[in-house]
Protein backbone atom coordinates (compact mmCIF):
# COMPACT_ATOMS: atom_id res chain seq x y z
CA UNK A 1 0.00 0.00 0.00
CA UNK A 2 1.37 3.44 -0.92
CA UNK A 3 0.76 6.55 1.10
CA UNK A 4 -0.75 9.82 -0.09
CA UNK A 5 2.76 11.31 0.17
CA UNK A 6 4.49 8.90 -2.25
CA UNK A 7 3.30 10.47 -5.53
CA UNK A 8 4.09 14.11 -4.78
CA UNK A 9 7.38 13.19 -3.10
CA UNK A 10 8.52 11.29 -6.22
CA UNK A 11 7.82 14.42 -8.29
CA UNK A 12 9.54 16.71 -5.76
CA UNK A 13 12.61 14.45 -5.82
CA UNK A 14 12.91 15.25 -9.54
CA UNK A 15 13.26 19.02 -9.03
CA UNK A 16 17.07 18.98 -8.65
CA UNK A 17 17.62 16.87 -11.80
CA UNK A 18 15.16 18.90 -13.91
CA UNK A 19 16.71 22.18 -12.75
CA UNK A 20 20.17 20.78 -13.53
CA UNK A 21 18.93 19.85 -17.03
CA UNK A 22 17.61 23.40 -17.42
CA UNK A 23 21.08 24.76 -16.61
CA UNK A 24 22.33 22.62 -19.49
CA UNK A 25 19.77 24.29 -21.77
CA UNK A 26 17.26 21.43 -21.77
CA UNK A 27 13.72 22.42 -20.72
CA UNK A 28 12.29 19.00 -21.68
CA UNK A 29 12.44 17.39 -18.24
CA UNK A 30 10.76 20.43 -16.69
CA UNK A 31 8.00 20.43 -19.30
CA UNK A 32 7.34 16.75 -18.55
CA UNK A 33 6.40 17.61 -14.94
CA UNK A 34 3.92 20.35 -15.83
CA UNK A 35 0.15 20.12 -15.90
CA UNK A 36 -1.50 19.86 -19.30
CA UNK A 37 -4.46 21.92 -18.11
CA UNK A 38 -5.15 25.57 -18.91
CA UNK A 39 -4.79 26.78 -15.32
CA UNK A 40 -1.02 26.12 -15.30
CA UNK A 41 0.89 29.24 -14.14
CA UNK A 42 4.54 30.20 -13.79
CA UNK A 43 5.85 33.31 -12.09
CA UNK A 44 9.39 33.02 -13.41
CA UNK A 45 12.56 34.25 -11.76
CA UNK A 46 13.27 36.40 -14.82
CA UNK A 47 10.08 38.39 -14.17
CA UNK A 48 6.51 38.48 -15.38
CA UNK A 49 4.31 35.44 -15.63
CA UNK A 50 2.89 32.94 -18.08
CA UNK A 51 -0.46 31.14 -17.99
CA UNK A 52 -1.63 28.05 -19.87
CA UNK A 53 0.37 25.08 -21.14
CA UNK A 54 1.54 26.68 -24.39
CA UNK A 55 2.71 29.97 -22.84
CA UNK A 56 4.36 28.25 -19.89
CA UNK A 57 6.28 25.71 -21.99
CA UNK A 58 7.39 28.53 -24.32
CA UNK A 59 8.60 30.42 -21.26
CA UNK A 60 10.66 27.42 -20.11
CA UNK A 61 12.16 27.06 -23.60
CA UNK A 62 13.11 30.75 -23.65
CA UNK A 63 14.57 30.63 -20.12
CA UNK A 64 16.68 27.57 -21.02
CA UNK A 65 18.47 29.58 -23.71
CA UNK A 66 19.90 31.90 -21.04
CA UNK A 67 21.78 28.93 -19.54
CA UNK A 68 22.97 26.07 -21.73
CA UNK A 69 26.47 25.62 -20.38
CA UNK A 70 25.71 23.07 -17.68
CA UNK A 71 25.90 23.33 -13.95
CA UNK A 72 24.36 21.96 -10.82
CA UNK A 73 21.14 22.67 -8.93
CA UNK A 74 20.09 21.69 -5.44
CA UNK A 75 17.11 22.66 -3.36
CA UNK A 76 16.69 23.14 0.35
CA UNK A 77 13.14 22.41 1.47
CA UNK A 78 11.67 24.84 4.00
CA UNK A 79 8.15 23.38 4.19
CA UNK A 80 5.92 20.85 2.43
CA UNK A 81 2.20 20.24 2.81
CA UNK A 82 0.56 17.22 1.18
CA UNK A 83 -3.15 16.42 1.00
CA UNK A 84 -5.08 13.85 -1.04
CA UNK A 85 -5.11 15.83 -4.32
CA UNK A 86 -2.94 18.92 -3.69
CA UNK A 87 0.56 19.49 -2.38
CA UNK A 88 2.64 22.60 -1.85
CA UNK A 89 6.35 23.02 -1.27
CA UNK A 90 8.44 26.05 -0.35
CA UNK A 91 12.14 25.75 -1.13
CA UNK A 92 15.36 27.61 -1.63
CA UNK A 93 17.01 26.58 -4.91
CA UNK A 94 20.75 27.04 -5.32
CA UNK A 95 22.19 27.02 -8.84
CA UNK A 96 25.76 27.04 -10.14
CA UNK A 97 26.29 27.58 -13.86
CA UNK A 98 27.89 29.65 -16.58
CA UNK A 99 25.43 32.15 -18.04
CA UNK A 100 25.28 32.49 -21.83
CA UNK A 101 28.77 33.45 -23.07
CA UNK A 102 30.37 34.07 -19.66
CA UNK A 103 33.36 31.96 -18.69
CA UNK A 104 33.05 32.36 -14.93
CA UNK A 105 30.82 30.11 -12.85
CA UNK A 106 28.09 32.05 -11.05
CA UNK A 107 26.02 30.99 -8.09
CA UNK A 108 22.51 32.28 -7.52
CA UNK A 109 19.56 31.30 -5.37
CA UNK A 110 15.80 31.44 -5.85
CA UNK A 111 13.02 31.21 -3.34
CA UNK A 112 10.40 28.95 -4.87
CA UNK A 113 6.88 27.75 -4.30
CA UNK A 114 5.42 24.80 -6.20
CA UNK A 115 1.80 23.73 -6.15
CA UNK A 116 1.20 20.14 -7.26
CA UNK A 117 -2.10 18.55 -8.17
CA UNK A 118 -3.16 14.98 -8.77
CA UNK A 119 -4.39 14.73 -12.36
CA UNK A 120 -5.84 11.31 -13.09
CA UNK A 121 -3.23 9.01 -11.55
CA UNK A 122 -0.24 11.36 -11.88
CA UNK A 123 1.00 14.34 -9.92
CA UNK A 124 1.75 17.47 -11.95
CA UNK A 125 3.06 20.93 -11.18
CA UNK A 126 0.33 23.56 -11.65
CA UNK A 127 2.24 26.55 -10.23
CA UNK A 128 5.90 27.49 -10.08
CA UNK A 129 6.75 30.76 -8.42
CA UNK A 130 10.46 31.55 -8.40
CA UNK A 131 12.24 34.78 -7.68
CA UNK A 132 15.76 35.72 -6.65
CA UNK A 133 16.54 35.24 -2.98
CA UNK A 134 17.68 38.52 -1.51
CA UNK A 135 18.36 39.83 1.95
CA UNK A 136 15.53 41.55 3.78
CA UNK A 137 15.48 45.17 2.62
CA UNK A 138 12.13 46.44 3.81
CA UNK A 139 9.27 48.35 2.19
CA UNK A 140 11.40 50.91 0.34
CA UNK A 141 12.68 48.21 -2.01
CA UNK A 142 9.41 46.27 -2.13
CA UNK A 143 7.49 49.40 -3.13
CA UNK A 144 10.09 50.86 -5.50
CA UNK A 145 8.22 49.62 -8.59
CA UNK A 146 5.06 51.43 -7.48
CA UNK A 147 7.03 54.66 -7.23
CA UNK A 148 8.55 54.36 -10.69
CA UNK A 149 6.40 55.41 -13.63
CA UNK A 150 8.69 53.47 -15.98
CA UNK A 151 8.18 50.14 -14.19
CA UNK A 152 5.73 47.47 -15.26
CA UNK A 153 4.87 44.33 -13.31
CA UNK A 154 3.31 42.64 -16.33
CA UNK A 155 4.40 40.92 -19.52
CA UNK A 156 3.29 42.52 -22.78
CA UNK A 157 0.32 40.15 -23.02
CA UNK A 158 -1.09 40.86 -19.57
CA UNK A 159 -3.77 43.45 -18.84
CA UNK A 160 -2.89 46.53 -16.79
CA UNK A 161 -4.10 46.61 -13.18
CA UNK A 162 -7.82 47.12 -12.81
CA UNK A 163 -8.82 45.35 -16.02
Amino acid sequence: MTSTHDGPQRLLDLLDPVNTAMLAGDPGPWKALLSHRDDLIVFGAQGGYARGRQDVTSRFERAATSYGRGGQSRRHNLATWIAADLACTVDLEHHETRLQDASDVVTFSYRTTHLLRREDDEWRIVLRHADPLDTLQGPAVAHAAARSSESSLHDDHSPPPGR
